[in-house]
């Protein structure tokens, strides 16, 4: 599994576009707004930010797909143990990510830990 795709598995690395600054996180949080102001006016309105959430969402979930497959070695439509062990973090977080404790990953199971990855850090309401 190349790199690029591992870390979009663990949604870990979300687009940086056309970042200038010298701080990581300013440049994150730069690219981050110039990609969701798509109007240009400075400002991030309800519709823009949907608009960019949905469109990250749907990024992600396809690359959780095809990480999926790629995974899937023996092609059973789950992820055991063993194949899990190409990428360290999923075999490290295996037994919680296998919410139904069957021993394998489904590709539900991938997509809501993909789920609850973008929402862990999301304030209560």
């Amino acid at each position: 599994m190349n790199k690029t795709l591992l870390i979009i598995a663990l949604c870990a690395a979300p687009l940086i576009g056309h970042a200038t600054s010298g701080d990581p996180k300013q440049a994150y949080i730069d690219s981050s707004f110039a990609v969701m102001d798509s109007n240009g006016d400075g400002h991030i309105d309800k519709a823009e930010y949907a608009k960019y959430q949905q469109a990250r969402f749907s990024r992600q979930a396809d690359s959780i797909d095809a990480a999926f497959k790629e995974m899937d070695a023996d092609k059973d439509g789950k992820i055991s143990r063993k194949e899990a062990t190409v990428v360290p973090e999923i075999a490290q977080y295996f037994a919680g990510l296998d919410t139904d404790g069957d021993g394998y990953l489904s590709l539900k199971e991938m997509q809501q830990a993909m789920v609850a990855a973008q929402t862990a850090d999301a304030p209560a309401k």
